[in-house]
C-alpha cells in the first residue's frame, strides 16, 4: 500500500537539475581548464557536496561554494568559486516546473505528498508558489538542518506525513541523494532519469525508473500491488 509520496524538487519537479550543474561545470572548464572534462569535474563536485559534514549548518549556497572550492583545490584551479555559484543560484531562481508536473499531481490528488529537497527553505517555497505547486509538507535541508542522503531529512518528512517508511515512495533524480538516501530508511524509490543516464552495477538500485513523471501514476499503482 502506498500511503504517501515524497518528491525531490530540482530535476524532478522543477526544471533545473543536473543540466544546470553540468552547464556550470562546463563554464568552469572553459574558463579555467579547457582540457578538463566537465563530467569529471561535476562528479568531483558532487563527491565533495554529498560528503560534506558541516557544523554549524551551512545554507545551500554556502555548501555549494564550499564543495566547489574543494573541487578547485583538488584540480589545482586557482580561481574563486563564488561567481560560478552566483550564476548557479540565479538559474535556480528562474526555475519552472516540468510541463507534465501539474497534471501528474492532479492525477495523484488525494495521496498525501511532501517535497524533500536540498534547498534553502524560503527560496524553495517561493519557487513552489510561483509554479502553483501545493504539498502537504515541504522539508528542506535548511528546515531539517541536514542534507540528503542523510536520514534526518527523510525522517522529518515521514513525521510530517505521519506515515511509516515502508508505506512511502520517494521520487527523485539523484541515485545518491534520493535513491540511496530514502532506501536506507526502507522507503521505496523511483529514479527519474530524464537524461537517459546509465546506472552502473555499483550504483544504488531504485524500485522503479521513469523517464519523466508521466509514468509515475502507473508506477505507484504497480508498487501498491507489490506490497
Amino acid at each position: 500500500m502506498v500511503r504517501a509520496i515524497t518528491f525531490d524538487a530540482f530535476g524532478t519537479l522543477i526544471d533545473t537539475g543536473r543540466d544546470v550543474l553540468i552547464r556550470i561545470a562546463r563554464s568552469v572548464c572553459d574558463d579555467q581548464r579547457p582540457s578538463l572534462d566537465a563530467e569529471a569535474l561535476l562528479a568531483t563536485w558532487d563527491r565533495h557536496f554529498f560528503a560534506a559534514e558541516t557544523a554549524p549548518f551551512l545554507t545551500l549556497a554556502e555548501i555549494t561554494e564550499d564543495s566547489l572550492a574543494k573541487t578547485f583545490r583538488e584540480y589545482a584551479i586557482d580561481a574563486s568559486p563564488a561567481p560560478y555559484v552566483d550564476r548557479l543560484v540565479a538559474l535556480w531562481r528562474e526555475a519552472k516546473a516540468y510541463a507534465e508536473v501539474p497534471r501528474v499531481l492532479e492525477t495523484l490528488d488525494g495521496v498525501p505528498r511532501a517535497v524533500v529537497s536540498n534547498a534553502d527553505h524560503e527560496f524553495l517555497l517561493d519557487i513552489l508558489q510561483r509554479n502553483a505547486l501545493r504539498f502537504d509538507a515541504v522539508i528542506t535541508s535548511e528546515s531539517a538542518q541536514t542534507y540528503k542522503p542523510r536520514p534526518r531529512i527523510f525522517e522529518a518528512a515521514l513525521e510530517s506525513l505521519r506515515v511509516r517508511p515502508e508505506d512511502v515512495i520517494h521520487v527523485g533524480d539523484s541515485l545518491v541523494a534520493d535513491v540511496q538516501g530514502a532506501s536506507r530508511l526502507g522507503m521505496r524509490t523511483v529514479w527519474v532519469n530524464r537524461g537517459g543516464l546509465h546506472r552502473g552495477p555499483a550504483d544504488p538500485a531504485p524500485d522503479a525508473e521513469a523517464h519523466d513523471l508521466r509514468e509515475l501514476p502507473a508506477i505507484v499503482e504497480r508498487l501498491s500491488q507489490n506490497r
